[in-house]
């Protein structure tokens, strides 16, 4: 009974795998009989109809085209958040689709000015120059693309502002062409498509960026704060030690600082610490640093060696003496610790260690002096 279960079972799987091959056949059958009617009913048609046909399908592929390429860049955008990155992509992309022609992205400053931004092969920029005035007039256009007074009529070029949601310029983008005989309309169309989900990309790109470096930046002096020096403090050990170079580590402490604010006051206190930012911003040479590690206490990377640091340090605490910070005789003094490395390490955390040691000894001996480890 078992063996004629089985068989039948078999039998009624045969058979269902039987139609359904079948029911393909016919789809496929099918298929191809409406190929061959199609093909037939078009062999009917006049040329003018056939040329209309082909026009059709031509723009018809060059939408699908387009579409495909707005979702890659759209994509693509949505992968980074580095405000230069996403302009580098904008760039790249648009030269990619537009079978390797020249693009120039200006973007327009916190000031103001136009900045020639991104680019591949931007030949276009140096026609443009400084003419500030033209890519104001791509601005002024709104969504048009415009023709520029120094392009040449024999080379294909396209330019169209970026604009944010409300309207207001972000930049230009100038494509030029040496393939090409021109530019179509659709082109047009295309490039505002993609500069539109761009300046979207972009926006979130300048935010991402200045609120990344606010993040970095004590807010009371300007300086690096804490986490903005000890992630230059582990990339500049990586690179001295990459490279076999010197890095030092200064370690400045404003002396009796509690004492300025108990007896002048919380205000008068934060004025001292501008103060002391500014010259310790000086004797770093570079913005980038210095840093306010926390309460009264800075610090300084140098790509000095120790000998060359202290120097820097002697100085500094001779210029905080002589500072007159107050409107009377009273002084304020600092205490240095400098360490290096290789010498007092071969890690941020040796070496910080090292200098957080000198700075003790110099405070324990009396303040106003820097000690080296």
């Amino acid at each position: 009974m078992s063996e004629l279960l089985r068989l039948a079972a078999l039998e009624v799987t045969f058979g269902l795998v039987f139609t359904v091959l079948a029911l393909c056949e016919v789809t496929r059958l099918r298929r191809q009989s409406k190929q061959l009617l199609r093909q037939i009913e078009i062999s009917r048609l006049e040329a003018p109809s056939l040329a209309t046909l082909s026009v059709a399908h031509a723009s018809l592929r060059r939408s699908y085209s387009q579409a495909r390429a707005l979702i890659h860049l759209t994509g693509e955008f949505n992968q980074v958040m580095e405000f230069r990155a996403v302009l580098d992509r904008l760039s790249h992309g648009l030269s990619r689709f537009f079978a390797g022609d020249d693009v120039a992205i200006w973007i327009c400053s916190t000031g103001g000015d136009l900045e020639l931004a991104a680019g591949v092969r931007h030949d276009v920029a140096s026609l443009v120059g400084p003419d500030a005035a033209w890519l104001r007039s791509v601005i002024a256009q709104g969504s048009a693309v415009i023709p520029s007074a120094w392009q040449q009529a024999e080379k294909p070029w396209m330019a169209a502002p970026l604009l944010d949601w409300r309207g207001l310029g972000l930049g230009v983008v100038v494509l030029t062409s040496h393939r090409r005989s021109a530019y179509m309309a659709e082109d047009g169309d295309f490039l505002r498509a993609v500069l539109g989900h761009a300046a979207m990309a972009i926006q979130n790109a300048a935010r991402f960026e200045v609120a990344d470096r606010l993040s970095r930046l004590d807010a009371l002096t300007g300086l690096g704060n804490r986490g903005d020096f000890d992630r230059a403090l582990h990339e500049a050990t990586a690179r001295a030690l990459l490279t076999a170079g010197s890095l030092s580590v200064l370690l400045a402490d404003v002396d009796h600082f509690k004492y300025i604010n108990d007896s002048r006051g919380h205000p008068e206190g934060d004025r001292v610490l501008r103060h002391v930012a500014q010259l310790i911003a000086q004797a770093a040479g570079e913005p980038n640093r210095a840093f306010r590690i926390g309460g009264e206490e800075f610090a300084v990377l140098l790509p000095q060696a120790k000998a060359a640091a202290v120097s820097v340090a002697v100085r500094l605490c001779v210029r905080a003496g002589q500072e007159a910070f107050f409107g009377d005789s009273t002084r304020l003094t600092l205490s240095l610790g400098v360490a290096s490395l290789p010498d007092d390490g071969q890690d941020p955390a040796t070496v910080m260690a090292a200098a957080d040691q000198a700075l003790y000894r110099a405070k324990a001996a009396g303040r106003n002096r820097v000690h080296a480890a």
